[in-house]
């Protein structure tokens, strides 16, 4: 006789999953950076974050160049990709004129 463990002992946790914006590989949503855009500006943040948001690769710094944030960040993807290769992240305002 074989015993069936009982399910709700057997579920596990639900675990949110986000896409990347950059590789559009789904992954768990602690494996990503959160980029918010609160105001027109974007900003890397980390605990609570409220506003529009996209989610980019923590660790896969491939993700963070500025040709692969272009689809979701369009004229502002060289400053989230310095955001994000950054040691501090700065908020980017949509007003900023591009540098090249």
């Amino acid at each position: 006789m074989t015993v069936t463990p009982h399910p709700a002992l057997s579920r596990q946790k639900h675990v949110p999953e986000r896409t990347c914006v950059a590789c559009r590989r789904k992954r768990p949503q602690a494996e990503f950076r959160r980029v918010t855009r609160v105001g027109g500006v974007w900003t890397v943040q980390e605990g609570d974050r409220t506003g529009r948001g996209a989610y980019v690769c923590a660790d896969t710094a491939a993700c963070w160049q500025e040709k692969r944030l272009r689809r979701a960040f369009g004229a502002q993807a060289p400053q989230v990709a310095a955001q994000l290769a950054g040691p501090t992240p700065s908020p980017i305002s949509m007003d900023q004129p591009m540098t090249t």
